[in-house]
């Protein structure tokens, strides 16, 4: 391998964003080169880092935990006062909650060997969203 492809966006605050796109990269989510990726994104922020947000679908997380997936959710800080449902109708589409990152959860996080065991979450330092795993399509890092 000779390189991993970053997009980067300067922002008008001065921030960067840093992407990286799974598509263009080919490699899978469990694959160890993504891997390093999040765990170098997640501790170059780890002093900052303060919550996280996790969105998922029921049949995504059981087809990733099996019946695990209650017991992950509820070590990750998921409460049924913390959940918001995403619906189309009757239907709910997608669930989402908002947790303090304890050092529990970062190192969940950092030892997690396929990205894609969460479909998506977001890192926050303070109100500021600073890292994001997005559906298998890219991982991004939003740095001053």
């Amino acid at each position: 391998m000779i390189g991993i492809l970053f997009y980067r966006t300067l922002h008008d605050d001065g921030h960067v964003t840093l992407q990286y796109n799974f598509y263009d990269n080919g490699f899978a989510p469990s694959n160890l080169v993504v891997r390093k990726v999040l765990m170098a994104m997640l501790s170059v922020c780890e002093g900052e880092l303060t919550q996280f947000e996790v969105e998922y679908n029921d049949r995504q997380l059981l087809d990733k935990w099996g019946g695990r997936a209650g017991e992950v959710l509820k070590r990750l800080g998921a409460t049924p006062e913390s959940l918001r449902e995403e619906k189309s109708g009757d239907i709910v589409v997608s669930r989402s909650f908002r947790a303090e990152l304890t050092a529990e959860r970062f190192q969940f996080f950092h030892e997690m060997k396929d990205v894609s065991l969460l479909p998506h979450y977001r890192f926050f330092a303070g109100e500021a969203e600073r890292i994001v795993y997005f559906f298998n399509q890219f991982l991004s890092i939003r740095l001053p």
